[in-house]
């Protein structure tokens, strides 16, 4: 379980006061993936072109 006092609301550094998340201060132990999403044929394409324009390779 994670302590109250760790949790810190976040949000965009050019807007302040407005919450877009939460952030937890507690190291990350084990990451485990709970199901792998299922796309649709179009979201498969947008996803592949996203990760071409993040790596660069566009």
């Amino acid at each position: 379980m994670i302590h109250t006092r760790n949790y810190r609301l976040t949000g965009p550094d050019d807007q302040p006061g407005v919450v877009s998340g939460i952030s937890i201060d507690v190291p990350v132990l084990r990451r485990r993936v709970l199901r792998n999403a299922t796309l649709r044929p179009e979201q498969e394409d947008l996803l592949t072109l996203l990760r071409a324009v993040l790596d660069g390779t566009s």
